[in-house]
């Protein structure tokens, strides 16, 4: 869980902890949209209260705006932004919004320390605070700044909500494809940072325009040769995944931009290596920093998920000793456990209840073919 730092370094000693770094909305014009934030108690014995100020009270409301979390106990809050006609005038990240929560062992050192109605308050004795920032971001503000040319806002977008990508790729009959899909205008613009950039967020590299061509299709035909090698990069981590072979993926990795791609379900390298049981290769891609040991495929599915369903004890305990979480859930609510019983693998669900795999019932799985990649029902 991630939390917010406190309000000043002379604030009380804190007493709340926000699961959100920032106040994040999906926004959409002339709607209400919406964020949830969950506050979680730190002291062992008192409830504590709380009291949420934010310096827009005309744009925002918090339900509730006050109450009481119970001793190391959690409670959620609600932020809506009130219907706007007009997209931000500075995004993703507000200047003028802020929140400030407000956190005391009583309610009416609250009311004393916080009286003002913005973000300046929160330094009293007894009380803790912690600043939120605003980001404002979902599909259509994305968008917004992909029509406009705005790589920094788009790029910004895209690093805090990675599962947006999708909605900057064009519809595959759109006569205008090339001339907004990012992956392909960066190919076709020679701009091999902005491609290593857009791959390494997981930009799909097979997708075609309406033309029928690939990124790397364009990126040829122009002569970007610089292009050429970020996206074949790409592909040859894949390969070398796939074949455990440590010695290309040592040399490749050590170019680091352009490794992080997926393909079009949602694939990494470290899922290959994983479903494949390359130990080796496992190891040296969660543990340089490249790759996320917790990524997910469109199905939700996580590396220590293929490893387990390809049978390889011996990655299912390597992912574990490197913090994968023993009950990642998919997208189906499938976790390691169930899709080890599923299969019959008695060793390896051992191995997982011995980590601490919560049991529950087996729910229809999803799992991901290790012979073709595609996504099949079990």
């Amino acid at each position: 869980m991630a939390a917010a730092e406190p309000a000043s370094s002379t604030a009380a000693e804190r007493l709340l902890e926000v699961s959100e770094e920032e106040v994040v909305i999906d926004f959409k014009p002339n709607a209400k949209c919406r964020a949830d934030l969950r506050l979680r108690s730190l002291h062992p014995s008192l409830p504590v209260a709380f009291k949420v100020q934010t310096s827009s009270p005309l744009k925002f409301l918090v339900s509730p705006p006050r109450g009481a979390v119970q001793p190391l106990s959690s409670a959620s809050l609600r932020v809506v932004l009130r219907p706007q006609p007009h997209a931000p005038p500075s995004f993703p990240r507000s200047r003028a919004d802020r929140f400030l929560v407000l956190s005391s062992l009583s309610a009416a050192t609250l009311d004393a320390a916080g009286a003002t109605d913005d973000t300046s308050g929160g330094g009293g004795s007894g009380v803790s605070a912690v600043r939120l920032r605003v980001f404002f971001g979902g599909p259509y503000l994305l968008r917004l700044a992909a029509d406009a040319g705005d790589a920094s806002a788009v790029r910004l977008i895209l690093r805090r909500q990675p599962h947006l990508l999708p909605f900057l790729e064009p519809p595959a009959a759109a006569p205008d494809a090339e001339q907004w899909a990012p992956l392909h205008a960066a190919a076709a613009a020679g701009d091999a940072e902005a491609v290593a950039v857009l791959v390494d967020m997981g930009a799909d590299t097979s997708a075609a325009d309406a033309r029928g061509r690939t990124p790397l299709d364009v990126a040829r035909e122009k002569g970007y040769q610089e292009v050429v090698d970020v996206l074949e990069r790409w592909e040859l981590v894949m390969t070398a995944a796939r074949r455990g072979d440590l010695p290309s993926l040592e040399s490749l990795l050590g170019k680091r931009a352009g490794v992080r791609g997926r393909d079009q379900y949602g694939l990494t390298a470290l899922h290959l290596a994983a479903i494949k049981g390359h130990c080796d290769a496992v190891a040296l891609l969660a543990g340089s920093g490249c790759m996320d040991i917790e990524c997910e495929d469109v199905e939700g599915h996580r590396p220590l998920h293929l490893a387990v369903e390809g049978g390889h004890a011996e990655a299912v305990e390597l992912l574990l000793d490197m913090g994968a979480d023993v009950n990642a859930r998919t997208r189906r609510g499938a976790t390691p456990l169930q899709m080890a019983e599923a299969m019959g693998y008695e060793a390896i669900a051992q191995l997982l209840c011995d980590r601490g795999a919560e049991v529950a019932a087996v729910p229809a799985l999803c799992v991901a073919s290790s012979s073709s990649s595609s996504i099949s029902c079990a």
